[in-house]
Protein backbone atom coordinates (compact mmCIF):
# COMPACT_ATOMS: atom_id res chain seq x y z
CA UNK A 1 0.00 0.00 0.00
CA UNK A 2 1.53 3.36 -0.98
CA UNK A 3 2.25 6.12 1.49
CA UNK A 4 0.05 9.21 1.30
CA UNK A 5 1.25 12.23 -0.63
CA UNK A 6 2.53 15.30 1.22
CA UNK A 7 2.83 17.64 -1.77
CA UNK A 8 0.81 20.25 0.15
CA UNK A 9 1.85 20.83 3.75
CA UNK A 10 -1.15 20.99 6.04
CA UNK A 11 -1.31 22.19 9.60
CA UNK A 12 -1.67 19.75 12.49
CA UNK A 13 -4.91 19.98 14.46
CA UNK A 14 -5.63 18.74 17.98
CA UNK A 15 -8.64 18.88 20.26
CA UNK A 16 -8.08 19.11 24.02
CA UNK A 17 -10.94 17.54 25.96
CA UNK A 18 -12.41 19.01 29.13
CA UNK A 19 -12.92 16.90 32.25
CA UNK A 20 -15.93 15.41 30.50
CA UNK A 21 -14.45 13.89 27.32
CA UNK A 22 -17.49 14.75 25.21
CA UNK A 23 -16.83 18.47 25.69
CA UNK A 24 -13.82 20.17 24.09
CA UNK A 25 -11.77 22.67 26.06
CA UNK A 26 -9.49 23.90 23.29
CA UNK A 27 -8.59 23.59 19.63
CA UNK A 28 -4.85 23.59 18.99
CA UNK A 29 -3.15 24.25 15.66
CA UNK A 30 0.51 23.39 15.16
CA UNK A 31 3.17 23.22 12.50
CA UNK A 32 6.75 22.02 12.80
CA UNK A 33 9.29 24.62 11.68
CA UNK A 34 11.55 22.65 9.34
CA UNK A 35 14.89 22.99 7.63
CA UNK A 36 15.16 22.14 3.94
CA UNK A 37 16.19 18.56 4.79
CA UNK A 38 13.04 17.97 6.86
CA UNK A 39 14.61 18.25 10.32
CA UNK A 40 12.85 20.43 12.87
CA UNK A 41 13.99 23.58 14.68
CA UNK A 42 10.75 24.48 16.44
CA UNK A 43 6.98 24.24 16.67
CA UNK A 44 4.55 27.02 15.71
CA UNK A 45 1.31 27.06 17.68
CA UNK A 46 -2.09 28.74 17.96
CA UNK A 47 -4.92 27.77 20.28
CA UNK A 48 -8.56 28.72 20.87
CA UNK A 49 -9.84 27.96 24.37
CA UNK A 50 -13.29 28.10 25.90
CA UNK A 51 -12.09 30.71 28.42
CA UNK A 52 -10.12 33.16 26.20
CA UNK A 53 -12.27 32.75 23.04
CA UNK A 54 -9.66 34.11 20.64
CA UNK A 55 -6.64 32.75 18.77
CA UNK A 56 -3.47 33.01 20.84
CA UNK A 57 0.11 31.92 20.28
CA UNK A 58 0.84 29.52 23.17
CA UNK A 59 4.26 27.85 22.80
CA UNK A 60 4.13 26.56 26.38
CA UNK A 61 1.04 24.50 25.51
CA UNK A 62 2.94 22.75 22.70
CA UNK A 63 5.69 21.93 25.19
CA UNK A 64 3.24 20.64 27.81
CA UNK A 65 1.45 18.38 25.31
CA UNK A 66 4.74 16.54 24.88
CA UNK A 67 5.93 16.47 28.49
CA UNK A 68 2.78 16.30 30.65
CA UNK A 69 1.32 12.79 30.52
CA UNK A 70 -1.96 13.86 32.13
CA UNK A 71 -2.51 16.65 29.61
CA UNK A 72 -1.53 14.41 26.72
CA UNK A 73 -4.15 11.87 27.78
CA UNK A 74 -6.80 14.53 27.08
CA UNK A 75 -5.61 15.51 23.60
CA UNK A 76 -6.26 13.78 20.30
CA UNK A 77 -5.01 14.46 16.81
CA UNK A 78 -7.85 15.33 14.43
CA UNK A 79 -8.36 16.40 10.85
CA UNK A 80 -9.47 19.89 9.87
CA UNK A 81 -13.15 18.90 9.77
CA UNK A 82 -13.13 17.62 13.35
CA UNK A 83 -11.26 20.75 14.47
CA UNK A 84 -14.00 22.86 12.85
CA UNK A 85 -16.71 20.93 14.73
CA UNK A 86 -14.91 21.41 18.05
CA UNK A 87 -14.38 25.11 17.37
CA UNK A 88 -18.11 25.60 16.82
CA UNK A 89 -18.78 23.87 20.14
CA UNK A 90 -16.45 26.45 21.70
CA UNK A 91 -18.38 29.29 20.02
CA UNK A 92 -15.40 30.04 17.81
CA UNK A 93 -17.32 30.17 14.54
CA UNK A 94 -15.68 29.09 11.30
CA UNK A 95 -12.14 27.74 11.34
CA UNK A 96 -9.94 30.25 9.46
CA UNK A 97 -8.06 29.06 6.39
CA UNK A 98 -4.49 27.91 6.82
CA UNK A 99 -2.95 31.03 5.26
CA UNK A 100 -4.72 33.15 7.88
CA UNK A 101 -3.62 30.85 10.70
CA UNK A 102 0.02 30.75 9.59
CA UNK A 103 0.11 34.55 9.39
CA UNK A 104 -0.74 34.69 13.12
CA UNK A 105 2.00 32.39 14.33
CA UNK A 106 4.28 34.27 16.71
CA UNK A 107 7.12 33.06 18.88
CA UNK A 108 7.58 29.37 18.21
CA UNK A 109 8.67 26.72 20.69
CA UNK A 110 12.37 26.18 19.91
CA UNK A 111 13.56 22.59 19.85
CA UNK A 112 16.97 21.73 21.30
CA UNK A 113 19.71 21.19 18.78
CA UNK A 114 22.73 18.98 19.26
CA UNK A 115 25.67 17.86 17.14
CA UNK A 116 24.85 15.05 14.75
CA UNK A 117 25.14 11.73 16.55
CA UNK A 118 26.18 9.26 13.88
CA UNK A 119 24.08 6.10 13.94
CA UNK A 120 25.58 3.35 11.82
CA UNK A 121 28.60 3.38 9.50
CA UNK A 122 30.07 6.73 8.45
CA UNK A 123 30.52 5.74 4.82
CA UNK A 124 27.76 5.23 2.27
CA UNK A 125 27.29 1.71 0.86
CA UNK A 126 28.91 0.97 -2.53
CA UNK A 127 27.03 2.64 -5.37
CA UNK A 128 25.73 5.54 -3.25
CA UNK A 129 27.19 9.01 -2.78
CA UNK A 130 25.95 9.59 0.78
CA UNK A 131 24.09 8.06 3.71
CA UNK A 132 21.88 10.05 6.08
CA UNK A 133 19.95 8.85 9.11
CA UNK A 134 16.99 10.73 10.62
CA UNK A 135 14.84 10.12 13.68
CA UNK A 136 11.23 11.25 14.13
CA UNK A 137 10.55 11.18 17.86
CA UNK A 138 6.98 10.88 19.16
CA UNK A 139 5.31 11.24 22.56
CA UNK A 140 2.32 9.12 23.50
CA UNK A 141 1.36 5.51 23.07
CA UNK A 142 0.10 3.39 20.20
CA UNK A 143 -2.91 1.22 20.92
CA UNK A 144 -3.20 -2.18 19.28
CA UNK A 145 -5.37 -1.00 16.32
CA UNK A 146 -3.05 1.95 15.66
CA UNK A 147 0.01 -0.26 15.71
CA UNK A 148 -1.63 -2.73 13.37
CA UNK A 149 -2.57 0.05 10.94
CA UNK A 150 1.01 1.32 10.81
CA UNK A 151 2.26 -2.21 10.22
CA UNK A 152 -0.12 -2.57 7.27
CA UNK A 153 0.31 0.90 5.77
CA UNK A 154 4.10 0.76 5.93
CA UNK A 155 4.33 -2.96 5.14
CA UNK A 156 6.63 -3.44 8.09
CA UNK A 157 8.59 -6.67 8.03
CA UNK A 158 9.10 -8.37 11.40
CA UNK A 159 12.55 -8.34 12.98
CA UNK A 160 14.32 -11.45 14.22
CA UNK A 161 14.81 -11.69 17.98
CA UNK A 162 18.57 -12.01 17.52
CA UNK A 163 18.67 -8.63 15.77
CA UNK A 164 16.62 -6.94 18.49
CA UNK A 165 17.20 -8.50 21.93
CA UNK A 166 15.38 -5.61 23.66
CA UNK A 167 12.16 -6.31 21.75
CA UNK A 168 11.60 -2.62 21.03
CA UNK A 169 11.89 -2.78 17.25
CA UNK A 170 8.45 -3.37 15.69
CA UNK A 171 9.50 -3.77 12.06
CA UNK A 172 11.32 -2.44 9.00
CA UNK A 173 10.23 -1.23 5.58
CA UNK A 174 12.03 -0.17 2.43
CA UNK A 175 11.30 1.67 -0.80
CA UNK A 176 13.23 3.25 -3.69
CA UNK A 177 12.43 6.77 -4.87
CA UNK A 178 14.28 8.61 -7.67
CA UNK A 179 17.11 6.09 -7.40
CA UNK A 180 17.56 6.68 -3.65
CA UNK A 181 17.17 3.77 -1.26
CA UNK A 182 15.00 4.72 1.73
CA UNK A 183 14.37 2.42 4.67
CA UNK A 184 12.76 2.99 8.04
CA UNK A 185 12.15 1.28 11.36
CA UNK A 186 9.40 1.75 13.94
CA UNK A 187 10.64 1.29 17.49
CA UNK A 188 9.67 1.89 21.09
CA UNK A 189 11.95 4.37 22.88
CA UNK A 190 12.35 3.01 26.39
CA UNK A 191 9.50 1.74 28.58
CA UNK A 192 6.67 4.28 28.38
CA UNK A 193 8.87 7.03 26.95
CA UNK A 194 7.44 7.17 23.44
CA UNK A 195 8.11 5.94 19.92
CA UNK A 196 10.50 6.71 17.10
CA UNK A 197 10.76 6.19 13.36
CA UNK A 198 14.36 5.96 12.16
CA UNK A 199 14.80 6.68 8.45
CA UNK A 200 17.99 5.74 6.61
CA UNK A 201 18.48 7.43 3.23
CA UNK A 202 21.16 6.03 0.93
CA UNK A 203 21.49 8.65 -1.78
CA UNK A 204 22.63 8.42 -5.37
CA UNK A 205 23.15 11.46 -7.62
CA UNK A 206 20.21 13.77 -8.22
CA UNK A 207 17.73 15.78 -6.11
CA UNK A 208 16.86 14.28 -2.72
CA UNK A 209 13.47 15.93 -2.18
CA UNK A 210 12.01 12.49 -1.54
CA UNK A 211 13.67 12.46 1.90
CA UNK A 212 11.85 15.42 3.53
CA UNK A 213 8.65 14.34 1.76
CA UNK A 214 8.89 10.85 3.26
CA UNK A 215 9.73 12.25 6.70
CA UNK A 216 6.53 14.29 6.49
CA UNK A 217 4.44 11.30 5.35
CA UNK A 218 5.75 9.08 8.13
CA UNK A 219 5.18 11.75 10.74
CA UNK A 220 1.64 12.50 9.64
CA UNK A 221 0.50 8.89 9.47
CA UNK A 222 1.87 8.16 12.95
CA UNK A 223 0.17 11.33 14.23
CA UNK A 224 -3.13 10.18 12.73
CA UNK A 225 -2.90 7.05 14.87
CA UNK A 226 -2.39 8.80 18.20
CA UNK A 227 1.26 9.82 18.45
CA UNK A 228 2.38 13.44 18.93
CA UNK A 229 5.51 14.47 16.98
CA UNK A 230 8.20 15.83 19.27
CA UNK A 231 11.03 16.52 16.82
CA UNK A 232 12.77 15.40 13.64
CA UNK A 233 16.52 15.17 14.04
CA UNK A 234 19.56 14.06 12.10
CA UNK A 235 21.44 11.06 13.51
CA UNK A 236 24.04 10.58 10.84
Amino acid sequence: MPLPSSSIRQLDYYVLAADEPARPEAVIVEELVLRDDGTAIGIDNLSWTKTVRSWLCTPALSRDLRTDEGLRARVRAVDRGAAQTALRQLSGGELPDETWLRARFGDFLPLPSAPVLRLGPAQAPPGFRDRHVYRILFAGELDRPGLQCLRLWWRLEPVETEADPSGRLVGRARREVDGHELSWELRRVGPGLGWAVDLTACLRDGPAGAVPALLCDLRQLARAHGLIPVTVERLG
